[in-house]
C-alpha cells in the first residue's frame, strides 16, 4: 500500500436507505466501482456556497406586502374605496428589494465565472 500514489482509505457507514441511493446515483453516473464514483464527485463538482440571507430578507418584504394587500382588501370591501398610495408604496419598496437581490445574484454570477 506504501507504493501506491493514493494510499488513504476512508471509511463511511450508511443506513440502507442511503446506500440504496447512492448505488442509484452511482448507476447513473455510469461508475463501475464505489470508488470511482466518489472520486469523480470528489475530484469533479464544483462546491458553491449559496448566502440565502437576500431570500429571508424578501420573504419578510413578501409577508408584508401580502399582510397590507389583506388590509386594503378589508378596508375595500368595508368601504369601497382604495388608497392608490398605499399599494404604490408597498409594491414599490418590494420590486427595489427584488430587483436588489437579482442584481446581488448576476455579479455573483459573472464573479464566479471569470
Amino acid at each position: 500500500m506504501e507504493n501506491r500514489s493514493r494510499n488513504k482509505q476512508l471509511k463511511i457507514y450508511l443506513s440502507e436507505a442511503e446506500k440504496e441511493l447512492f448505488e442509484k446515483k452511482m448507476k447513473m453516473a455510469r461508475c463501475r466501482t464505489m470508488s470511482h464514483f466518489i472520486m469523480k464527485c470528489v475530484m469533479e463538482k464544483e462546491i458553491y456556497i449559496v448566502d440565502l440571507e437576500p431570500f429571508r430578507d424578501l420573504q419578510g418584504l413578501l409577508y408584508n406586502v401580502t399582510n397590507n394587500l389583506n388590509q386594503i382588501a378589508k378596508r375595500v370591501n368595508q368601504t369601497g374605496v382604495i388608497y392608490k398610495d398605499d399599494m404604490k408604496k408597498s409594491i414599490e419598496h418590494f420590486s427595489k428589494e427584488l430587483w436588489d437581490i437579482h442584481s446581488l445574484l448576476l455579479r455573483r454570477t459573472k464573479d464566479l465565472n471569470k
